[in-house]
């Protein structure tokens, strides 16, 4: 056989397995939906307690209220969250006459597709970063991956959409050739991204380091730079112009703030608890909430959580130390006493499942980058992304959904972990044998 047709044949065979690959991850999920029981929720017909914040935020915009009222109790204009999930919630509930089993169904049906592109961005970028082998595999991994079914099928938040954008991102940075334009073209990338879901700005220096590093001359690293930068922010102005007229802040999110007060107090554990100290939960807050307004009330938690930390900072230091261990460990279910039915999460198989491919995925992506075989430049940016990713995290509260965005890159590293090992062995092989 002729080395070109060997090649298209090998490109096709790549090209048929990531399409199953798709279609088999589309197919758990959607399974995933009716095994898991999502829909239940729904039928109900309680918006808060089926889509908590973003589809409060939906209702509002549905009911004519404007981008208003996150727990839905008539709290007036909001920025809690950007718009582009809401909005899509919106789009559902009024095409299917509300919040019901179609709607809900409809929104993960939308879920599974964009985790199952997800799937064939990694692909690609596997295939950038490392090998054509190594990204098909991670393909394949993501498509099973526990985590990923189960936040595709039970989460009425905007973690499955960030996670496949910040992938696409990594895509759009991986074929960067030193141009001026794809500058620009990373800078729309990320800003979008941003508008999606604002988590990630803790990559802004990495993705510019990045692009520098590509330039020809201090000079155009910094135009490079600059015009990442600008893209970027042109992609976010419009959002934070309308905070500014609106609350009163420049700013895509204001509720930084309210994240820190709730993750360090005298009874933190490193897990959110939002039933003590969130105006979703507490009358008193809430009440304080409506006196300040969006913006003032955050600051005022951001007093209130600096003040805390600066007469405990043991405690802070220790509590900092945990949420890292959740962020890359997770919480055994032996020690996890979250339940909302009440069940024990050591009796549930699926806590266990969970646990483990939480625990499995970050080990091996250290490890890989450890034992680290291939470009150094791409070594050092996956190891400082993440780092940087879960640093808002280690300082006020940890989930498991939080880390999920950047559990793409923590599969394909996974992947390398495991396939490279077996890819160093035969070309070893094949080259004592020649």
């Amino acid at each position: 056989m002729k080395p070109e047709h060997a090649a298209t044949t090998q490109s096709r065979a790549w090209r048929r397995s990531l399409l199953l690959a798709a279609l088999v991850a589309v197919a758990l999920r959607i399974a995933a939906v009716f095994a898991l029981g999502a829909l239940q929720l729904a039928e109900r017909g309680d918006i808060w307690r089926w889509g908590h914040e973003p589809a409060c935020l939906a209702q509002a915009l549905l009911d004519g209220r404007g981008f208003a009222d996150p727990w839905g109790k008539g709290t007036g204009a909001s920025s809690w969250l950007t718009p582009p999930y809401p909005l899509l919630i919106a789009a559902l509930l009024k095409f299917f006459g509300g919040l019901n089993s179609a709607s809900a169904l409809a929104l993960h049906v939308l879920h599974a597709l964009v985790s199952a592109f997800n799937c064939v961005l990694l692909a690609d970028l596997g295939r950038r970063w490392f090998s054509a082998r190594t990204g098909l595999v991670a393909a394949w991994l993501f498509a099973l991956y526990p985590i990923a079914i189960s936040n595709s099928a039970q989460l009425v938040w905007d973690t499955t959409f960030v996670a496949c954008a910040l992938t696409a991102f990594l895509c759009v940075l991986a074929r960067d050739d030193g141009s001026r334009r794809w500058a620009l073209v990373s800078g729309v990338s990320f800003g979008a991204l941003l508008f999606l879901n604002p988590a990630p700005m803790s990559l802004a220096p990495l993705a510019a380091l990045w692009l520098a590093r590509r330039a020809n001359s201090a000079g155009e690293r910094v135009v490079r730079v600059a015009l990442f930068a600008a893209a970027a922010f042109a992609c976010v102005a419009p959002w934070m112009a309308r905070n500014q007229a609106v609350l009163g802040a420049f700013t895509l999110r204001p509720n930084l703030g309210v994240e820190l007060r709730i993750g360090n107090h005298a009874e933190a554990n490193g897990r959110p608890i939002a039933f003590r100290y969130h105006p979703s939960h507490v009358p008193e807050e809430l009440a304080l909430y409506r006196q300040l307004g969006e913006v003032e009330y955050s600051r005022e938690n951001l007093s209130r959580a600096l003040g805390w930390i600066r007469a405990q900072p043991q405690d802070f230091a220790a509590l900092t130390a945990k949420r890292v261990m959740l962020f890359w460990i997770g919480e055994s279910p032996l020690s996890d006493p979250r339940r909302s039915d009440g069940l024990s999460p050591r009796g549930d198989p699926s806590s266990w499942v969970k646990f483990a491919s939480y625990l499995a995925s970050g080990a091996l992506a250290w490890f890989a980058l450890v034992r680290w075989r291939g470009p150094r430049g791409v070594r050092w940016f996956c190891a400082a992304a993440l780092l940087l990713f879960g640093a808002p995290y280690y300082v006020t509260h940890v989930s498991e959904r939080y880390r999920f965005p950047i559990d793409p890159l923590i599969v394909l590293l996974s992947t390398c972990a495991l396939v490279g090992r077996r890819e160093s062995a035969t070309e070893a092989r094949s080259e004592a044998r020649s």
